[in-house]
């Protein structure tokens, strides 16, 4: 195996755990591997594939992802093709009839490749050493990232049952771990979890107020200039900061061009800062990445340690910095709403389904989410109308094609819809009944247009179709719009469907529900945990790290929190208050936790006489509430105050608070709000 590593990657040795996974591959065991990025869990799979005959098939979730590998091969002298739908027909002959002839040792794929029935029938004649599942946190309904197309992979492809297949990815929890092996049909799959461990990586947790908070420690730290990744939780968010600092920004909705630019700047430039959407980072190999800043608060555990992951893979100190901002949780709430619709939002979209397929003549209607969205009252946005959508696609309750759609249309009138119903109310011609029902119909539903097929406005009108036709052909132009479609999306009901009933698992529904908000909720425990903050997304992960710390981390050593000036000074009365706050707890250290010491300070009613009957009680009340966060936030980050490791998280004086609050030595203090007036008290 050595001999091997060295004579196609040219390494003398292996990292850890990874001579483990090559053999027990090599051995012929399927394996589930979760190695984070940087870990080298890559070369876990491709080095088996080189030491045996015929090709290895990798089944890959990004275009981008697979060039990137397939080129990173292809320099070595690895033979590497990739398919997908970026490539002609012509060059995809030309990779299948390389792969059959032995000329390649690697065919990456994506999940999508396994509808096509050609792909099937190659595979069953041509078939690979192995069979590898990259990113298979893709594959669980739970992961972060999901792909219907890999769920359905396994019914598509009986031959994949006949071979050896592992799955790999940087992040999953023992649950999603446990939901790919049931997703690949392999429950006896055997786990191998490690390297999670990244000791030069310094994690830390920079609390703000809000957006201006936010942009003021953006600010101080792009004063050092280093290479660094700043990632958004929006588009919108990636393209307003990159446009404040005079950054280049990369995000999903930009053209392919303009990715290709931005991803080149950043790996050829020799200090990029780049503003980023999670679309930004899988496959792209740049290993001195000294900083990434996530400027809004994650969803889950699993993309937040993938996307710091991507600081220090040279081995280097590099620093991984949260902002952590309360409306960036009402954010990710709110995405958590979206992507898990209410089970009424379901049956209420199946049933339009339905009745759209009976009215229509045969013919197809496209996929108007913004049109349908009225129509649903359990919907609360546009948003929630196509995660349902979602969610009966990946059910196999409908299927998503785009065709060239017969019949239906956009239909607007070109008069005021009040004037139209007056004037046509009553009168008994195909045209009037029309124009006053239809007219009538979209006022009731406050919509300018109506979309759809005519067999709808035949219902509402009383017309028949052939009649309503006519009067479309006769009004057009005069009194109305009609726009056929020409082509777009379609979602058609499949035979699972077709039944009266949904047929849904709602519970299961309701379970994926319940694990994200536990994922948030784990992120808000990463923001506020005072242990370790490696050892805490390391222990989530699943491995075995016993009393093991990271020893950088802003709460366990002197990591990016402590030393990275990203404050400002503080002003001579935040200096005062703040040694007001260390002389209140010099009294009480070590018996109560932060919420009743700053309630305390500020009056709020106690049942502990200790605290009611504390000189300081109620003395800082007009400093507000936020006010005395932030210096309290201030203190603990700058080792004045320590949050104790026992059962309960009580404040206590550090040694060098404990001479401060003695007026010995000047207190040394930096908060990360811009100076100026205190925020408002805040009322109770």
């Amino acid at each position: 195996m050595k001999d091997a590593l060295n004579r196609y990657f040219g390494f003398v040795d292996f990292r850890e755990s990874q001579a483990e996974v090559v053999e027990r591959v090599l051995e012929g065991e399927e394996l589930c591997v979760i190695m984070p990025t940087g870990a080298g869990k890559s070369l876990c799979y491709q080095l088996p594939m080189l030491m045996r005959p015929g090709y290895g098939l990798v089944i890959s979730p990004l275009i981008s992802l697979m060039k990137d590998q397939v080129d990173a091969l292809n320099a070595r002298g690895l033979a590497a093709v990739c398919v997908n739908s970026a490539i002609p027909p012509a060059e995809q002959e030309a990779a299948f009839r390389a792969v059959a002839t032995g000329q390649v040792k690697f065919l990456y794929v994506a999940p999508e490749r396994f509808q096509v029935p050609s792909f099937r029938h190659f595979l069953d004649g041509v078939r690979p050493n192995l069979v590898v599942v990259d990113e298979a946190h893709c594959v669980s309904q739970w992961g972060h990232d999901f792909r219907p197309d890999y769920q359905m992979i396994w019914s598509q492809c009986e031959v994949l049952r006949q071979m050896q297949v592992c799955a790999f990815t940087a992040t999953a929890t023992p649950a999603v771990r446990e939901d790919i092996r049931t997703q690949l049909r392999r429950p006896a799959m055997a786990e191998v979890v490690s390297g999670f461990k990244r000791p030069n990586l310094e994690l830390s947790v920079l609390p703000c107020r809000g957006k201006k908070d936010k942009q003021a420690v953006v600010e101080r730290l792009l004063r050092e200039p280093q290479p660094t990744l700043l990632y958004t939780s929006s588009r919108k968010e990636a393209e307003g900061l990159a446009g404040q600092f005079d950054l280049q920004y990369y995000h999903a909705g930009m053209t392919d061009q303009a990715r290709k630019a931005a991803q080149d700047y950043f790996i050829r430039d020799a200090c990029p800062v780049l503003v980023a959407t999670n679309a930004f980072g899988m496959g792209i190999d740049r290993a001195d990445v000294r900083r990434v800043i996530h400027y809004n608060m994650p969803g889950s555990l699993e993309a937040y340690y993938q996307e710091a992951g991507r600081a220090g893979r040279d081995g280097a100190r590099s620093q991984c910095i949260l902002l952590d901002s309360y409306p960036d949780l009402l954010i990710q709430q709110y995405l958590l709403e979206l992507n898990n619709p209410p089970p009424e939002l379901l049956v209420g979209l199946h049933r339009h389904l339905r009745l759209q397929e009976a009215r229509g003549d045969g013919s197809t209607c496209a996929w108007q989410p913004e049109l349908v969205w009225p129509t649903l009252p359990a919907a609360k946005s546009l948003g929630q109308v196509q995660a349902a959508a979602r969610i009966l696609e990946r059910l196999g309750i409908v299927q998503r094609t785009y065709v060239r759609a017969s019949g239906s249309g956009r239909l607007s009138f070109r008069g005021r819809l009040d004037k139209l119903c007056r004037e046509h109310a009553g009168v008994q011609t195909q045209r009037s009944l029309l124009v006053a029902t239809v007219a009538a119909y979209l006022q009731a539903r406050d919509l300018q247009e109506w979309h759809g097929h005519p067999g709808e406005l035949a219902d509402i009108s009383g017309l028949r179709l052939d009649q309503v036709r006519r009067v479309l052909d006769y009004l057009q132009g005069d009194v109305l719009d009609w726009l056929p479609d020409e082509s777009g999306e379609v979602l058609a009901l499949t035979p699972a469907g077709q039944t009266p009933e949904l047929n849904v698992d709602l519970p299961d529904l309701a379970r994926k529900r319940r694990v994200d908000e536990q994922r948030l909720e784990l992120v808000r425990e990463y923001c506020r945990c005072h242990t370790c903050r490696q050892a805490f997304i390391i222990s989530y992960f699943g491995e075995k790290i016993g009393s093991w710390s990271c020893g950088c981390c802003d709460v366990c050593g002197s990591g990016a929190g402590k030393h990275v000036d990203a404050g400002r000074p503080a002003t001579p009365a935040e200096q005062r208050d703040g040694l007001r706050i260390l002389a209140a707890l010099e009294s009480i250290d070590g018996q109560f936790g932060r919420r009743r010491f700053l309630a305390m300070l500020m009056g709020l009613e106690d049942e502990s006489p200790v605290l009611t009957a504390h000189p300081a009680y109620g003395a800082m009340r007009k400093s507000g509430e936020r006010h005395l966060e932030e210096l309290l936030d201030a203190l603990c980050r700058q080792g004045y105050i320590q949050v104790g490791k026992g059962q309960y998280p009580v404040l206590e004086l550090s040694g060098r608070g404990s001479k401060a609050a003695q007026g010995h030595g000047e207190l040394e203090l930096s908060l990360l709000s811009p100076a100026g007036k205190p925020p408002r008290r805040k009322k109770f």
